[in-house]
């Protein structure tokens, strides 16, 4: 067992210096998750000087006034130097049952060699004398019973499986959690399901990829029962689809799927209105142009579109839905604003074509 796989270190009400946002150099990739009692929690990546680096930590905070103000970091997950274990991506997720679900990613670290690494086969980058080998991962989750309460209680973290989860999961008509923990080993797009709303995920391995640096798929369930996944490409200009007709057991190989993208995640879901909503960047080479769009028909065409963001540097989208709005993050510049974003509106924002307003949530 490698340390990554080993117990972690989470920090609950942490009141350290190193967590505070004035020394932050880098931080991005957020995401967000609403309760229902419609508390905002929001979490993203940062410390240390970018990714990655042996100081960068996930925090979490929350807002229980649609955005308006957020609370102090409530949960820290940190790397530890000390055990050469890099922590990394946190991705937050409401199941069926109203629990919040933590789920981030762990990875063990080298001390770099005198002589300059071989890369053959194995990405990696060495960054203030530390080996950084973004291959093997390791997939963590924590609950929330009642992520409601005044003082929120999280279970203890668990290694869950291997791979990298970086979108939210898709809960199958039979209440199977399908979770697209992506494996850079392989070249088929790598998934685990839960059938007993996360106590255990088995392993599966489905059609084989388009080109990618980082798979980072995620799916919707269609109205025929079918599954579509999106995933993100390295240079075709749009995301690649999977399709599943048998609730997940068979997949077809990646092909392109039509829909404009760099090479950076993207979000995609049912609302709760039965349509399909989709974020990303509309721009097939840079993450500009972030864009929400609406279907009408399960994601054959994209009848409403609009977007919010036309600024360089944007990235990494993730929604929620709560009382007949949508909430959305992404972030700005990782290394340069380092603007966490945040924005509430409607899908009849989106018919109508209105003004949507992108705030701030943390700008170092």
């Amino acid at each position: 067992m490698t340390n990554a796989q080993r117990s972690t270190a989470v920090l609950l009400h942490p009141a350290d210096p190193r967590w505070e946002e004035p020394i932050r150099r880098f931080q991005g990739c957020p995401t967000l998750a609403v309760t229902r009692g419609g508390r905002i929690y929001l979490g993203w990546y940062s410390g240390g000087t970018k990714e990655p680096h042996i100081e960068n930590y996930n925090l979490l905070v929350y807002s229980d006034d649609q955005g308006k103000t957020w609370s102090k970091p409530l949960l820290i997950i940190p790397s530890r130097e000390a055990e050469l274990v890099h922590a990394l991506d946190i991705q937050l997720w409401t199941d069926p049952d109203g629990r919040l679900i933590v789920f981030w990613v762990q990875n063990d670290v080298e001390i770099a060699p005198a002589e300059k690494p071989d890369f053959a086969g194995r990405p990696g980058v060495v960054v203030d004398s530390y080996l950084f080998r973004d291959f093997r991962h390791n997939a963590w989750m924590m609950v929330c019973d009642d992520p409601d309460a005044e003082e929120p209680q999280f279970s203890a973290p668990r290694r869950f499986d291997q791979g990298f989860l970086r979108c939210k999961p898709t809960v199958l008509p039979d209440g199977s959690w399908l979770c697209f923990n992506y494996d850079q080993l392989t070249d088929r797009y790598g998934y685990s399901v839960s059938r007993d709303k996360g106590e255990t995920f088995t392993r599966y391995y489905g059609g084989k990829k388009t080109d990618t640096p980082f798979d980072e798929a995620m799916a919707y369930v269609r109205q025929d029962n079918s599954i579509r996944m999106l995933a993100r490409t390295r240079s075709t200009g749009e995301l690649a689809e999977s399709i599943s007709e048998d609730g997940g057991v068979t997949w077809t190989d990646g092909a392109p799927s039509g829909i404009v993208s760099p090479s950076t995640r993207f979000f995609i879901a049912r609302t709760p209105t039965g349509r399909i909503l989709l974020v990303h960047n509309d721009h097939a080479k840079t993450r500009t142009n972030m864009t929400v769009s609406l279907s009408e028909d399960d994601g054959v065409t994209w009848k409403y579109r609009r977007c919010i963001d036309t600024r360089a540097g944007l990235s990494y989208p993730d929604t929620d839905f709560f009382g007949g709005r949508i909430f959305l993050t992404y972030d700005r510049e990782r290394t340069g604003a380092k603007e966490i974003l945040f924005a509430s509106f409607t899908e009849e924002d989106i018919v109508a074509g209105n003004e949507i307003f992108v705030q701030i949530v943390s700008k170092p």
